[in-house]
């Protein structure tokens, strides 16, 4: 098995435009520093506009965090309905779950609009209990989805096999309108589609630093009326809430395709399902279009490891382990694999700000989830045209930075960063309680 990213292979199938390095000083009406799905999800919400509008982005289009993900389209990242209900009440949390939901639907209406080749698959989601504790958080979760109205199909143990085939699970709670999707072909698709609409992108152009109104790189500047900071690994330099963002490492692992029979084994009712599960450091899988398994995990020990593990040790735990479950797969070979580190914030939703010293900066950080990240941008780039409804100032007072935390930043030059995120993410998941606590907005804030 080699280190690679699956995703990355894919490309050689495709012909994307060339986005050249920024090699001059140039102006614009809003500069985009970074282009995962946040930075382009925000840059599509200006097509059709006068304004002019330019991308940054040190990588390839895609090719951080966005580009290394999983690709599922579900509303759930690492936060459960029944965690946000705790939080924020039932209006809070049906609200929340509103974001991710739009975000789904922005990301499949822009790959029908542009006519994207990305691996666009209708796939429901399942979580899967293990144990008896597993057991009652899909019980809980499925009486939560029924309490807000949210359609979803509750399998015990002995029910699991009409549908799946794996062994040692305790229940199941299932629901549709998810997708699984090739986010880096999506979007490097949607970078054709911004640069046939007039949007400059530059790909391998790191911004240094930003001091005012101008963005400074290697070899050229731009200076931006409004400049919208959709990247989270910065420095201070670029964003000064760089120490509201820190990753969680993860690893993901491509199969060779999957014969006909080994997927009626797996997926027995035909219906071909996203999963996850119940452990703390979960197993998610599901199928690609060209019937490989892609398979992540990873372990308690390197989820906050301050730089990259990028050996397989942890992925053949992952590999091995899953196999038992399903041993008519002992024989399939993993290919590939690549880890990712997924960014978050201290409670694990987002921070959407605008700079309340400098207005006319914007900053969308830490958005666990490619539906969270799509909402993200998308929401700023309306924001900034004047074209969002009265009510969506709300998801600022969700998303500020200023929203109570367990453990304030302070606290990471005595304990490290990873430990403080570690404690904040711990207590977000299961002990905090959000209710009647949310910020009063600043002047220029919201």
């Amino acid at each position: 098995m080699i280190i690679q990213d699956w995703w990355y292979t894919t490309l050689l199938a495709q012909q994307y435009p060339v986005a050249p390095p920024l090699m001059s000083d140039i102006k614009a009406d809003v500069l985009i520093v970074g282009g995962g799905m946040a930075g382009v999800s925000a840059a599509a919400s200006f097509i059709g506009s006068s304004l002019k509008v330019v991308i940054l982005e040190r990588n390839i289009i895609g090719g951080s965090s966005t580009g290394r993900s999983a690709g599922f389209l579900t509303p759930d990242s690492e936060l459960e309905l029944s965690q946000l209900i705790r939080r924020f009440g039932m209006d809070g949390a049906r609200e929340i779950w509103e974001v991710p939901c739009r975000g789904i639907d922005l990301i499949r209406q822009r790959a029908a609009d542009y006519s994207i080749d990305c691996d666009l698959i209708r796939q429901d989601s399942m979580f899967l209990g293990i144990g008896a504790s597993g057991a009652e958080d899909v019980t809980d979760e499925f009486n939560t989805r029924a309490m807000l109205g949210f359609q979803s199909t509750h399998y015990e143990a002995s029910q699991i096999e009409q549908v799946f085939g794996g062994e040692g699970y305790s229940g199941a709670v299932r629901y549709a309108e998810t997708y699984g999707i090739n986010a880096l072909q999506f979007v490097q698709g949607m970078k054709r589609a911004l640069i046939e609409a007039g949007i400059e992108i530059h790909e391998s152009t790191e911004v240094h630093r930003i001091e005012g109104h101008v963005a400074f790189t290697h070899a050229g500047s731009v200076t931006a009326d409004q400049i919208i900071v959709a990247s989270d690994k910065t420095t201070k330099a670029v964003s000064p809430y760089a120490d509201e963002v820190f990753h969680a490492q993860t690893f993901l692992s491509i199969s060779e395709p999957l014969s006909d029979q080994e997927i009626r084994q797996l997926f027995p009712s035909g219906d071909h399902l996203q999963c996850w599960d119940s452990t703390l450091v979960y197993t998610y899988f599901r199928l690609t279009g060209d019937n490989r398994l892609l398979l992540g995990g990873g372990s308690a020990w390197t989820t906050f490891l301050p730089e990259y593990y990028d050996r397989a040790t942890i992925i053949n735990r992952v590999i091995r382990d899953f196999k038992k479950r399903f041993p008519f797969l002992s024989g399939v070979s993993f290919i590939q694999f690549w880890p990712g580190l997924i960014d978050s914030t201290r409670d694990l939703l987002p921070v959407v700000v605008r700079d309340s010293d400098a207005p006319y900066r914007h900053y969308v950080m830490g958005c666990v989830g490619l539906p969270w990240a799509s909402f993200s941008g998308d929401f700023v780039g309306r924001a900034i045209q004047g074209k969002n409804e009265p009510d969506e100032a709300r998801y600022y007072e969700y998303f500020t930075d200023r929203r109570p935390f367990f453990l304030p930043t302070w606290t990471e030059r005595v304990a490290g960063k990873p430990i403080v995120f570690a404690l904040n993410n711990s207590w977000a998941k299961y002990r905090q309680v959000d209710k009647d606590r949310l910020v009063k907005p600043r002047p220029n804030e919201f």
